[in-house]
């Protein structure tokens, strides 16, 4: 039940001030020339990022704690010290040459949220917690989302800090290097409900003029490696209608892939990449082609329908073109289904705050994924202007952000119940 607008709409909001002067720092750490971010996890600049975050939750009263595998914790006290906590957060990592707002707009929203509460001296019922999760990206240790990751057991621990990086460095002596192994004992074990704020990184709320997305779930993910093998020969002497070429066999799986999202379902996405040629000469018949295929549905069902089409797409094709066909999982993600209730307290206080407001579900995996598996857990998504992300024309209106940030800060005070 929504309670906190009747007495407090007027009151409490967001200062985006806050929010923009500490964006400004956080996008001098790992900024190159081109306004392009790069904080690879465990890196320099993800250790600095890290200490500026510390020293900021520390202004704002936050009890500080780090786990086993670099998760940072601030905590703010509730009035009942033993309720289960209201968790808010994101991730400071980046990809390569990334945007800005990815990740730390989550962080930031919540940090000023805290600040709202702490402006007005409102002592909230449950506790709430900002978490920074470690390697959301993926990039430079391979395991997505390792933060929540292992916090959902879904990863192994020791399977985690043996892991290395192009370099030979492992997880373990790159967390000690920047000096944030903490403990397995200050993991989060429970919350009342996790809630991530985060641009959207899709053309969806942007093109349709909505502010916020109540995001209710995630879309399953499976990446699958395929080698298509044929028969290298010297391109000069080998006629065409000899040639058993694995890249010809390739454009065409390639083309006929991607038409299958029709069948699989109104949601569903298919991406090709990393398409590697071998030997990859100007005057050789290829022998082999790489390459990798993500399927993504809306459900477990158009989830298992996609990787079916697209094997019975590669099979065919091999038989017609005379080539031998190898494929493996390299990955394979359920969907997340996230809490209606909590959805539901997200599309409300947008709605009573005057926001325009959807119904959506993220295409892209997010570590509110892996929290969905310890607690109630839903998104609030920002637009992205055209839909970009992972580059430096990543760009929110921060007219948005406030708008948000607000949401944010109304849905936390409504789930204390």
């Amino acid at each position: 039940m929504l309670f906190i607008f009747s007495l407090r709409r007027y009151i409490l909001e967001i200062n985006l001030d806050r929010i923009i002067e500490q964006f400004n720092l956080m996008s001098n750490v790992g900024i190159d020339s081109n306004g392009g971010i790069t904080r690879l996890a465990l890196s320099q600049e993800d250790k600095e990022a890290r200490d500026l975050l510390v020293s900021w939750m520390k202004n704002v009263g936050l009890s500080i704690r780090v786990d086993d595998v670099g998760n940072i914790y601030g905590r703010r006290e509730g009035s009942v010290s033993d309720a289960k906590p209201i968790v808010l957060g994101s991730h400071l990592d980046s990809i390569e040459d990334s945007g800005q707002f990815d990740g730390v707009m989550g962080i930031l929203a919540a940090l000023e949220v805290v600040r709202v509460l702490n402006d007005y001296s409102i002592k909230t019922k449950r506790p709430i917690e900002i978490v920074n999760f470690t390697n959301e990206e993926g990039i430079r240790f391979k395991n997505l989302m390792t933060g929540s990751g292992v916090l959902s057991q879904d990863y192994d621990i020791e399977s985690v800090y043996n892991e290395k990086d192009a370099h030979g460095k492992t997880f373990l002596d790159e967390l000690k290097a920047i000096n944030y192994l903490g403990k397995k004992e200050h993991r989060l074990l429970e919350a009342k409900a996790f809630v991530e704020l985060h641009i959207e990184q899709g053309p969806i709320l942007d093109s349709e003029k909505i502010s916020i997305g109540a995001v209710e779930g995630t879309l399953g993910a499976n990446w699958l490696q395929v080698k298509v093998v044929g028969e290298e020969s010297n391109s000069g002497p080998t006629p065409m209608y000899v040639r058993k070429d694995p890249l010809i066999s390739t454009a065409k799986l390639i083309l006929e892939i991607n038409k299958l999202v029709k069948e699989i379902g109104e949601r569903a996405i298919i991406t090709i990449g990393d398409v590697k040629v071998k030997p990859g000469n100007i005057n050789t018949v290829p022998g082999e082609v790489t390459f990798l295929v993500d399927v993504r549905g809306e459900n477990e069902k158009e989830n298992n329908l996609g990787v079916e089409l697209v094997i019975e797409k590669l099979k065919t094709i091999a038989k017609e073109y005379e080539v031998q066909i190898e494929f493996k999982t390299l990955r394979s993600a359920e969907p997340a289904v996230f809490s209606p209730e909590i959805v539901d307290t997200i599309f409300s206080a947008a709605d009573k705050l005057g926001y325009s407001v959807k119904r959506m579900v993220s295409g892209a995996g997010h570590n509110s994924s892996f929290m969905n598996n310890i607690c109630p857990t839903a998104m609030i998504f920002v637009p992205s202007v055209d839909g970009k992300s992972h580059n430096p024309k990543e760009l929110t209106r921060w007219t948005d952000i406030e708008k948000g940030a607000n949401t944010l800060l109304y849905t936390t005070l409504n789930l204390m119940t």
